[in-house]
């Protein structure tokens, strides 16, 4: 486990995600640079940054680190690895008023959604709050800043076809976010393998 970044904070910003490999972050910089084309005001995402989120979590106590650690470590040691494929361009709420722009996840066996609902259930178990939205698994390429380059973006991303390469889910970090001008830093705190057999 890696300590937080300025421990001598008492908070963090924290939340839980799967990471991307390699051959699926550079998918997603083609795709953010086609859509850059645009030149719609958009705060993109560096594709180093994108990651799956199961769990946000929001500020913590970092005293609270250790028995996240404890709780979700057999959470994911005791799944099953499986390959998801990235599929589809969107924009959350909608193509009237899109405000954050993303790659869709074929997760038609719905893995990721019992993997979200088994860490909520870990997060509960410790006191944190469920979510009361239904999980919509994603990737943030980017959000808006203005209504600039509107009218392009949203041609091109409803005429893009947007089919990714597959690829296996094999680890999940808990990460705290740094805010800063420049955007959200990510910085691991802990790793989880998915199905590592050797746990226990």
């Amino acid at each position: 486990m890696m300590p937080p970044t300025g421990t001598n904070q008492n908070r963090i910003r924290a939340f839980v995600a799967l990471e991307l490999p390699d051959h699926a972050r550079e998918f997603l910089n083609e795709m953010i640079t086609a859509l850059k084309q645009t030149k719609a005001d958009v705060r993109w995402t560096r594709s180093s940054s994108v990651h799956i989120t199961l769990k946000f979590l929001g500020d913590i106590d970092v005293s609270q680190v250790p028995d996240i650690v404890s709780e979700l470590t057999p959470v994911f040691a005791g799944q099953t690895r499986f390959v998801i494929t990235i599929s589809g361009l969107g924009v959350f709420p909608n193509l009237r008023r899109p405000r954050v722009v993303w790659a869709g996840l074929d997760d038609t066996s719905a893995h990721l959604g019992r993997m979200a609902a088994l860490v909520d259930g870990a997060f509960h178990t410790l006191g944190f709050k469920t979510e009361s939205r239904p999980y919509s698994p994603h990737l943030t390429l980017g959000r808006t800043r203005s209504d600039e380059g509107r009218e392009s973006l949203i041609e091109l991303i409803k005429n893009t076809e947007c089919k990714g390469p597959g690829f296996e889910v094999k680890r999940a970090k808990l990460f705290q976010s740094i805010l800063g001008p420049a955007g959200p830093k990510y910085s691991p705190i802990s790793i989880f393998n998915i199905g590592d057999k050797d746990f226990g």
